[in-house]
């Protein structure tokens, strides 16, 4: 491979690594994203991919957790226009989601949360009988009601990054994929040196966006820098009985105790499929499946559907989340160094974080508005 300097060097193609290119390459930065797979074959491939700013009803309203939540979904808002412009069709399914409640204090609670996002514009509709939408009909009869929010929806993981994939190439970046890192160097004139199995690639700003492999922990970081895996399962499933037209989810966020069964989700893909999921493994590094990851699948599918005994089975799957030991994403400058960043530990919110981490970096990396870069820099020191 010639020797081309690239401005930035973004090690790991998931929804992260990619999102950040997509960021910088917009304003004329020159990245390559090297990928020791394929482009989203990680945690990004079985994600659900939920777009909402409520994913947490209980973050403050000045902490780092709201303010990267509330970038990113306007960031989500803005990509219909930005991918016109680029002549690709965004991979955001702006279809609305129901949260559910089984009870009037879920209600109560999801009213609240709905409440404290109104100022961002976040239309909602209160649904106390389920009657008021008829295409809920199929819903489990212990669900009460719930809150739908039209503007919220999802993405599917491998759609979206091949759609950024298209609109990188456009913008004049790189991506190679099956690449897998070995080491890197800083040279003399500051200029770092990946190598990789097969090549050796040249950049001023190294980024490390590599999810829940710590290929990093053989350069002595930080052990609150270190990621734990959690392995995530989900299925795939059809019917011919309803047409699933938005994502459903818990409306508790965890804030009300109704077991392990809470968090989860039914989510709408392509040609009728419906994504049911996610389980959680705590330090599970590997892709079995295994019947505890079922069971819970099956639980989610039991506690918001009136009837699942025609549901085709497709597929089973699953992906490793990165969960960083502070619990919040890790946004980083590591080995004192202003142009080596670590970007990971997003656990679930992955594609609901990823705009707002990319538009962070691209901010801090262009002299831009750095304060959010500040405070999540911060978080591990």
């Amino acid at each position: 491979m010639d020797k081309q300097i690239y401005d930035v060097i973004i090690i790991g193609g998931g929804v992260i690594g990619v999102s950040i290119a997509y960021k910088l390459s917009q304003n004329g930065v020159k990245c390559a994203i090297i990928e020791k797979n394929q482009l989203g074959s990680g945690a990004t491939n079985a994600a659900a991919g939920v777009i909402s700013p409520l994913f947490y009803g209980s973050d403050k309203s000045n902490s780092p957790m709201r303010k990267i939540r509330e970038l990113s979904y306007e960031m989500f808002l803005h990509l219909d226009n930005e991918f016109e412009e680029l002549e690709i069709e965004s991979p955001f399914n702006k279809t609305g989601i129901f949260r559910t409640a089984f009870n009037q204090s879920e209600l109560k609670l999801l009213i609240d949360l709905a409440s404290k996002t109104s100022n961002l514009g976040v239309k909602s509709e209160l649904i106390s009988d389920r009657s008021q939408k008829n295409e809920l009909g199929f819903l489990n009869s212990d669900i009460l009601g719930g809150m739908y929010f039209p503007d919220e929806g999802y993405v599917d993981g491998i759609d979206f990054v091949n759609k950024f994939r298209k609109a990188i190439l456009k913008m004049n970046s790189d991506i190679f994929e099956n690449e897998e890192f070995v080491d890197f160097e800083i040279l003399d004139d500051e200029i770092k040196q990946i190598k990789t199995k097969q090549n050796i690639f040249h950049g001023n700003t190294l980024i490390f966006a590599t999810g829940s492999e710590n290929i990093l922990s053989k350069y002595n970081i930080s052990n609150d820098l270190i990621i734990s895996p959690v392995r995530g399962q989900y299925i795939l499933v059809r019917t011919q009985d309803f047409d699933l037209p938005y994502t459903i989810g818990d409306g508790t966020y965890g804030q009300i105790d109704n077991g392990p069964q809470t968090q989860g989700y039914l989510v709408p893909r392509d040609n009728g499929v419906i994504y049911i999921g996610a389980s959680k493994h705590i330090n599970k590094n590997d892709l079995n499946l295994d019947l505890n990851g079922i069971e819970f699948c099956l639980a989610v599918a039991k506690k918001y559907l009136n009837n699942i005994n025609n549901l085709e089975f497709i597929s089973a799957g699953a992906g490793i989340r990165p969960q960083s030991k502070i619990g919040v994403p890790i946004i980083k400058k590591i080995f004192d160094n202003d142009n080596i960043l670590l970007v990971s530990g997003h656990y679930t919110q992955g594609m609901m974080l990823s705009l707002g981490t990319a538009e962070i970096v691209k901010n801090y990396l262009l002299n831009f508005d750095q304060e959010l870069f500040d405070l999540f820099n911060g978080m591990n020191e």
